[in-house]
């Protein structure tokens, strides 16, 4: 199994390359991204069923109490890939049983690095027992508090002719993008469910931080009758130059995908990675999940990079000794291009996989952008503050949704 290449095609296309793009272009122009493929009914959860799933995220922070009964649903949706052809996305939706109707947060969440194939797809993590990042659990406590909450898989899982595109910016914003699309539509055929209107966040953890703020940026350009209040960052690593020097150990998926994505003229694994990990790397990325890969990979630039594509990247000279490299990796990172949606980051003073230097440099570009965030740093977190940042990203999005300002731009150390 390859990723397709869909930002290059042959210059003498042959007669059957010629039908087959004649078919996907006319399958595309009929294609819709967000619409419903298909809707399964999955469970009903009372709080109290809540409450023991969420305990076990929340096991040194005090867990949430859920105050809905919640009805769960995975719904498949038309997406569409980076080269226009369409793709199928499935997504968890959690819809708290209101007694009154209004207008509701919802809460779309992208959740962390879990791998390139299939059974890597976040969909899988509770029904295989699996401790990726218990992002159900997350979702479902912000369900449980009145939020309609939102967990697609990301592109690429569930569709046999592609992997993951990893670190992609446009297939991640595209696939927040149309995981609204497609919630709003089940909505509008099933009723409402007591909704009025939605308040729409995205937020997501690590990789997934760089998805929610990707969707920021194409939502004008791809999405532009997708309305975002806010999006929220835990821990977020949307710059990927920053990401290849904290946190090397995920690189390689990024150079197979992007190698497999944009061409290995564009992007040679061999110019960038050891010889060791260069020469096995399709078969490494593709036989094991994160878990496996951060056990297998070094964690040190010096041992998983070519020396001197670690001199370039540690000593910020990547756009000079390596151009086309640069231009790929700054071409998907993400958050900058002027959407001015407001933005929560929440940040660990211990975070090993985002230095608080790197952070604080990409909050200082966003408001230079215009963009309203509010910064919180958390004294003695490492890299997943969604526990601890639970109750500010409550409070954030309820004065949000209820057409409140976003507060003063630092918020603290906490």
């Amino acid at each position: 199994m390859t990723i397709a290449a869909p930002f290059r095609i042959s210059r003498r296309p042959s007669p059957l390359m010629l039908l087959v793009f004649l078919v996907t272009a006319a399958w595309v122009l009929h294609s819709e991204p967000g619409k419903i493929i298909d809707v399964k009914r999955v469970e009903t959860l009372a709080p109290a069923d809540i409450d023991r799933i969420v305990s076990e995220l929340f096991k040194d922070v005090t867990a949430p109490r859920a105050r809905y009964t919640v009805d769960s649903y995975l719904l498949r949706f038309e997406s569409t890939w980076p080269d226009g052809s369409t793709t199928p996305i499935t997504t968890q939706v959690f819809i708290p049983r209101y007694t009154e109707r209004g207008k509701r947060p919802m809460y779309v969440f992208a959740p962390g690095t879990t791998g390139l194939i299939d059974a890597c797809r976040p969909s899988r993590e509770h029904i295989a027992c699996i401790h990726w990042g218990l992002y159900r659990s997350h979702v479902l406590a912000h369900v449980g508090q009145g939020a309609i909450g939102v967990l697609p898989d990301y592109m690429g899982f569930g569709d046999p002719a592609h992997l993951h595109p990893y670190c992609i910016a446009v297939a991640e914003g595209r696939m927040m993008l149309d995981a609204i699309r497609a919630t709003r539509n089940f909505f509008e055929q099933s009723g409402g469910a007591m909704v009025s209107s939605t308040a729409v966040f995205v937020a997501g953890f690590s990789n997934g931080g760089h998805a929610a703020f990707g969707a920021a940026d194409l939502r004008y350009t791809y999405a532009p009758d997708v309305r975002i209040a806010g999006i929220i960052g835990y821990g977020p690593s949307a710059d990927m130059q920053a990401l290849f020097r904290e946190f090397p150990v995920v690189a390689p998926m990024v150079v197979y995908t992007y190698s497999s994505i944009y061409g290995r003229d564009r992007f040679e694994p061999g110019r960038i990675l050891l010889p060791r990990w260069a020469e096995s790397l399709g078969k490494d990325v593709t036989r094991q999940c994160v878990g496996g890969m951060q056990k297998y990979y070094p964690w040190s630039p010096r041992e998983l990079f070519r020396p001197d594509f670690a001199d370039a990247l540690l000593g910020n000279r990547l756009a000079e000794a390596y151009p086309e490299i640069h231009r790929i990796l700054r071409e998907n990172s993400t958050g900058l291009s002027g959407h001015r949606i407001p933005a929560l980051i929440l940040q660990g003073t211990d975070d090993i996989v985002v230095s608080v230097k790197s952070q604080e440099a990409f909050v200082r570009e966003l408001r230079r952008t215009k963009c309203d965030v509010q910064y919180i740093l958390y004294k003695g977190s490492r890299h997943d503050t969604r526990q601890i940042g639970f109750g500010d990203a409550r409070r954030w999005m309820e004065r949000l949704t209820l057409g409140g300002k976003p507060e003063p731009e630092y918020g603290g150390l906490r």
